[in-house]
């Protein structure tokens, strides 16, 4: 509306002069400023070209990065080999995942095994060549120091071009940064000086205008009044893109916290199994002869515990990823809880330890299988690692009902283990949180069973609590809903909108229909579970039948009712959204 006002107010004042020299002026300012456009616009899409660049940078990155671990799994293996500390096959599979690694392609179209230079396959295939050679199955111990000797030097020339292909990669980028952002400044020069000529040809002209032309300074208050209006909006728009900035930092600073703690749990091993291989290397050499037994132990836990940080990983990515997604199938808990058992099962009679298993009856949940067995396995694996050898550890299972008549399973998980500080409970499920009394190194873990316990929990609506005594022992107890028919699940939906219906009735009711009313509201709700309500209403029904009640009683008894259907909807609300 100001600006239509202001073309009215102008045409209704007298066209005025313009000078040769003022079109002049005016066309320039007007070029330099479709310039100035033209090359934005330009830039605008050179930056949304290179911010595309940007982000594709980050999956060869990644897979860069897997083939670099691919590489060290098979070098570790073919050390192995070469000690008999492992088989022919062993090597060849971790040698067939490093290949596919390798023919994955990423977003730029390139292989892994493209980026890698001709040092890096030669060394694979030698190696290839030395292992297809050896006889299968573990390696004779006389073999041992000739396939020492030649696969050695193979192994770390298979390290050092794993590790040349990440510097040549990192270094590649780099000049591409280095070479955008001398483009941007040349580009933003441009663009100063095209606005300097603007900016300097428009204030001429404007002075010149001004000296011929008095009469537009009104016009130009209503513009400049408009201008302060956009400048309010672009403040405003600052304001909230500053806000958006302040929220993308708290994300970018969450993810550097995962990938920074993730980084340290995958070194930790990492850097252990590398020293220990030197060792051995180191140690062969001196004496060929020598009992690498316990060193092969130890590079075999760290592999372990290396593995089972990124399953936990992949595992946590799983769940995120399926948030939000409901899970319906039928799955019997018992199967599940005996599946997990026999998982377990090497782990706990290494242990010396025994578990037991006491279920009431066959219950049924709503679920995902797979989700619900990673459930147990964490909480008995808890059970079995912080446990004292020869142990019990004892499960039950049965059904409970809980208010609303919700029913729900219930397992028990109890262990006599080292127990969990009281100040630490409340935090276990926390991703990467452990207790003060695991994170000695006594007890390797990386603080994401009970995270990942918890999580599932939440997509299946259950529950999780955890009870300890610091040096006696732990009890979790879980709380998962047991499996509806369509049928119930039909029921369950209408409940809340029959109780409603019922408080609506109650309270509009008089003393003249308050007998019909609650006979009927009555024997309504009572068909969908709310028999105490039900009672109660039915109960009224008939002391008004057999000779009712004055108004001042009618409307104590009235509030006491609606008052017994509201708190029976609100614990139906409660237990529905839990």
């Amino acid at each position: 509306m100001s600006r239509l006002r202001a073309q009215m107010r102008h045409r209704s004042f007298p066209r005025f002069h313009v000078t040769k020299i003022q079109y002049f002026i005016f066309a320039i300012a007007c070029c330099s400023i479709l310039a100035l456009g033209f090359f934005s616009f330009t830039q605008s899409n050179s930056t949304i070209e290179k911010a595309k660049v940007l982000s594709d940078v980050e999956t060869p990155a990644a897979s860069i990065i897997f083939t670099q671990r691919e590489t060290l799994v098979y070098a570790t293996r073919l050390a192995q080999w070469s000690n008999g500390g492992t088989s022919r096959r062993s090597v060849q599979i971790a040698r067939n995942i490093l290949a596919q690694r390798l023919a994955v392609i990423d977003t730029s179209g390139r292989s892994m095994g493209e980026r890698a230079q001709a040092p890096y396959w030669t060394a694979l295939n030698a190696a290839d060549k030395i292992v297809a050679s050896a006889p299968p199955g573990v390696l004779p111990e006389a073999t041992h120091s000739e396939i020492n000797g030649e696969i050695s030097p193979i192994i770390d020339e298979i390290l050092a071009q794993s590790r040349a292909l990440v510097v040549s990669y990192q270094r590649t980028v780099d000049r591409e940064m280095v070479n955008n952002a001398k483009r941007v400044a040349e580009q933003d020069r441009r663009n100063l000086f095209l606005f300097f000529i603007f900016i300097i040809t428009g204030t001429l002209f404007l002075l010149l205008n001004a000296r011929t032309n008095f009469k537009n300074y009104r016009i130009a208050s209503e513009k400049i009044e408009e201008e302060q209006m956009q400048l309010d909006k672009t403040l405003a728009d600052l304001k909230a893109a500053e806000q958006a900035v302040i929220e993308l930092q708290d994300i970018n600073e969450t993810k550097n916290a995962f990938i920074s703690t993730v980084n340290h749990e995958l070194r930790t091993p990492l850097t252990s199994i590398i020293g220990y291989i030197d060792l051995v290397r180191e140690l062969r050499e001196e004496n060929p002869s020598a009992d690498l037994s316990q060193y092969l132990e130890i590079l075999d836990r760290n592999a372990q515990i290396l593995l089972h940080v990124v399953e936990s990983i992949l595992s946590i990515s799983k769940i995120d990823s399926n948030k939000g997604h409901k899970a319906t199938e039928k799955v019997e808990i018992n199967q599940i809880i005996d599946n997990a058992m026999f998982i377990m099962a090497p782990a706990i009679e290494k242990s010396s330890q025994k578990i037991t298993f006491k279920a009431d009856e066959e219950l049924f949940v709503e679920g995902d299988p797979g989700q619900l067995n990673q459930v147990f396995i964490n909480l008995l694996g808890n059970a079995n690692k912080f446990s004292p050898r020869g142990s019990l550890i004892e499960v039950s299972l049965n059904s409970t009902t809980l208010k609303g008549g919700y029913e729900f399973a219930r397992i028990v998980v109890q262990d006599l283990g080292i127990g969990i500080p009281k100040e630490d409970i409340e935090n276990l499920a926390t991703r990467f949180f452990r207790a003060k009394n695991t994170d000695s190194g006594q007890y390797p873990g990386t603080g994401l069973g009970l995270a990942i316990v918890q999580e599932i929990l939440d997509l299946h609506r259950g529950k999780l609590t955890i009870e300890s005594t610091l040096g006696e022992g732990t009890k979790i107890t879980v709380l998962i809903p047991l499996y509806l028919s369509d049928y119930e699940k039909l029921i369950r939906e209408r409940s809340s909108d029959v109780i409603e219906r019922a408080i609506h009735a109650l309270e509009d009711a008089s003393p003249a229909t308050a007998h019909s009313v609650t006979h009927t509201i009555g024997g309504a709700i009572g068909l969908y579970g709310f028999e105490e309500a039900a009672q109660e209403l039915l109960k009224y029904s008939k002391t008004l039948d057999s000779g009712g009640t004055d108004l001042e009683g009618f409307e104590i008894e009235k509030n006491r009712l609606v008052t017994l259907l509201k708190r029976a909807a609100e614990e139906m609300g409660n237990k529905t959204h839990e």
